[in-house]
């Protein structure tokens, strides 16, 4: 079933491209993925080839306050949908999105389920907004909800079953994304709904799944707060009963602010990955480091095993520039492109967790493209109540950009 789908988003993404906005393309790929992601590969389908080759699908200003697409008759007489411009921002935020599709900052979820609803319209004659054509759209719409509600909570219940692993922690990131969101799009239709039955726009006393979406939604959520947080998933240590105390995290800080003007660079970053990115002319530097998440408590008698790794993406060779990649402890005032009292953490040779790389073809990363290394609570200084230590994860490429961990010491009795 995945290579069907696979190989269904090849066909209908290999379209013509010539004649249509760049902006559009992008954002009409975006949703189909979308729809495909949530279990809609023949609205997918159906959008990419309205879109393409029937040209019933446009995107343009809309008017209404509350609507975020229109359909109706053109002037042939059949139908259209309108989708508002304000839908492009997806092609705006295509490096965010490719990263993390459905953070904080994608709209795609509400924009997909607005296709779904849409398409009932897609398929009514001269609807218009009375029950007779709402009442099925909505339905539609809420019914749809529900099953993008159950679809999600069965990987989340099967993922939760699953042995701790990056893999796993990468995917629970992203249904926690799309968890948040499906309980926004549960608000939005809830809204909706009471509105345009206020309005007459909708039958008065229909029954509605939103409810039902809400309830699991949130149980949901309940359940990942009473589970290690996403991307903080190693086990508790053992050696808690034997410990007078432990390092507790209390918090956490990204780095990727740039001067006004410096306009070259672009920094990201978040827990468990930083990447930067230098462009002049025709040379790209492109870094992507990433490392294991740390855990919520550190223990003096632990040895936790971690990860770092980098990846560098090179293009041009009129320039020169280097960079590197570091994972280690600090005082808790010092930011990632600083240090006052480095603890470094260490792989089974004694080499510091430290990986450095260039912009120019045939120099290797050094010592290696990916390092397993050992969080070693003895390596720490002995707390006492409320002091405070910092592990920075710290990427240079001319600009620096991180992510800190801030814990304070905790008396165990």
């Amino acid at each position: 079933m995945k290579t069907n789908l696979l190989v269904l988003l090849g066909l209908f993404l290999t379209a013509p491209l010539f004649a249509q906005n760049t902006r559009e393309i992008i954002t009409i790929r975006y949703l189909t993925k979308t729809l495909i992601r949530m279990g809609e590969p023949g609205i997918a389908k159906r959008l990419s080839e309205d879109y393409y080759t029937h040209k019933t699908v446009n995107f343009k200003f809309i008017k209404s306050a509350d609507g975020n697409a229109e359909t109706g008759p053109g002037l042939t007489g059949k139908n259209y949908i309108t989708l508002s411009d304000n839908m492009l921002m997806a092609a705006d935020l295509d490096k965010l999105l490719k990263e993390r599709p459905y953070g904080q900052n994608s709209n795609l979820i509400g924009d997909a389920m607005t296709v779904v609803h849409e398409y009932v319209h897609m398929d009514q004659t001269v609807p218009m907004n009375y029950p007779r054509w709402e009442d099925p759209a909505w339905q539609k719409t809420d019914k749809t909800l529900n099953k993008w509600v159950k679809k999600i909570e069965a990987e989340y219940n099967a993922l939760r079953k699953s042995p701790e692993s990056k893999e796993k922690t990468a995917k629970l990131t992203e249904l926690m994304d799309i968890i948040k969101k499906l309980q926004s799009e549960a608000v939005s239709v809830r809204n909706s709904i009471e509105s345009n039955v206020k309005n007459k726009s909708l039958s008065p006393n229909q029954r509605w799944l939103v409810d039902d979406s809400d309830k699991r939604l949130k149980a949901m959520v309940e359940s990942q707060k009473k589970y290690v947080d996403v991307g903080k998933m190693i086990p508790e240590s053992p050696s808690a009963k034997k410990d007078k105390g432990y390092w507790e995290l209390v918090g956490e800080q990204e780095f990727s602010k740039l001067a006004p003007g410096d306009n070259n660079y672009h920094l990201s970053a978040a827990n468990g990955t930083i990447k930067a990115r230098w462009g002049l002319n025709r040379d790209v530097f492109d870094i992507s480091a990433t490392y294991t998440a740390p855990p919520k408590k550190i223990y003096p008698s632990d040895k936790i095993p971690m990860q770092i790794s980098v990846s560098v993406s090179n293009s041009g060779d009129e320039y020169s520039a280097n960079g590197d990649f570091a994972f280690f402890f600090d005082n808790p005032d010092i930011e990632p492109g600083f240090v006052a009292s480095p603890i470094s953490l260490l792989d089974d040779k004694g080499v510091a967790g430290y990986i450095r790389f260039s912009h120019k073809a045939g120099i290797p990363i050094t010592p290696a493209a990916s390092m397993q290394l050992t969080l070693d609570g003895s390596k720490l200084p002995t707390g006492t109540k409320g002091k405070r230590i910092a592990l920075l994860a710290a990427l240079f490429n001319g600009r620096s950009a991180g992510y800190k961990y801030v814990y304070e010491w905790r008396d165990s009795w």
